[in-house]
């Protein structure tokens, strides 16, 4: 339960995101509209033609500009603009991220003594989408939660999670090579054990995002992994060398994750008061993302 303090930061949120969003004609306004209760019938007719723009802005081999991040993106936000699966659009995507599952340059792909005994090659890790061929570099990689990743290795895996979390929003969760990555993500215990170091709490977030909409017999395994990144949260309700909006996206994710999207509004109410969210145009996926985790704590 929020507290009366708390209750008051996030109506002050609220409002800020409200006059923010009133007047955005894009995807994130609608459904930041949709949230708040303040959609028109307008709204419906921006929908349809955002969901037009984003069909129409696809290659004709469905992808969009040959990103793997970018067209999965694409499907997600067809998904979002209440596309169901099989709409024509999300088909045509998916079809093409799909076929880059255990491509060249998909993370785990060489095998070498050290990788082999840390369980990181081929022999483990069957399933991973490639961002692309090795010989052309994929880093720094930005993500729409406004996250960026470094290094090479690390943004290939970000990307095939990332990727991973889409394909299973769009209920291809039954396809062998799907569920292939899915345990291998659920095998990978040394992504799970660590918090920092190898594997970057950002990179840890990736992974469980791509765990979220698991099939059903694996959940109770997905849960677990959602407590144990759960705890690793701070008293002030941020996580250690986490992006806190990424953080609060994934657990949006996790409905046994929620306590910690409610234990993080203090600093997503510091973030509005501070003008980091609500205010550029430019971040307002980040904004949205914020208002879904003050809603969904005020619920």
């Amino acid at each position: 339960m929020l507290s009366t303090a708390t209750r008051s930061d996030v109506a002050h949120a609220i409002g800020r995101a409200t006059a923010f969003f009133a007047e955005r004609e894009t995807r994130a306004g609608v459904l930041a509209r949709r949230l708040l209760g303040t959609a028109s019938t307008r709204d419906a007719v921006l929908a349809d033609h955002l969901t037009r723009e984003r069909r129409q802005r696809t290659r004709m081999d469905g992808s969009t500009d040959g990103s793997l991040v970018k067209s999965a993106w694409t499907a997600l936000e067809l998904l979002q603009l209440d596309c169901p699966p099989d709409h024509a659009g999300v088909v045509r995507t998916m079809g093409w991220v799909l076929a880059r599952q255990s491509q060249p340059g998909r993370f785990g792909e060489e095998c070498s003594d050290e990788r082999h005994a840390q369980g990181l090659c081929q022999h483990f890790l069957s399933g991973f989408f490639s961002p692309g061929p090795t010989d052309v570099g994929v880093a720094p990689l930005s993500f729409p939660s406004g996250v960026t990743v470094h290094g090479e290795e690390e943004a290939r895996f970000a990307a095939s999670c990332f990727a991973l979390r889409v394909v299973l929003r769009a209920r291809q969760e039954r396809r062998q090579t799907v569920l292939d990555h899915v345990r291998s993500l659920l095998n990978l215990g040394q992504v799970w054990s660590g918090w920092g170091g190898r594997w970057p709490p950002d990179l840890v977030l990736f992974a469980l995002s791509g765990l979220a909409q698991a099939p059903l017999e694996l959940q109770d395994r997905v849960e677990g992994l959602a407590a144990q990144v759960a705890r690793r949260q701070r008293a002030d309700g941020s996580w250690a060398g986490a992006d806190l909006i990424h953080a609060v996206d994934v657990m949006l994710t996790l409905p046994t994750a929620h306590a910690a999207v409610r234990a993080a509004v203090p600093q997503i109410c510091r973030l509005s008061h501070d003008g980091e969210i609500f205010e550029d145009p430019e971040a307002e996926e980040r904004s949205l993302i914020a208002l879904r985790g003050l809603k969904a704590a005020a619920a």
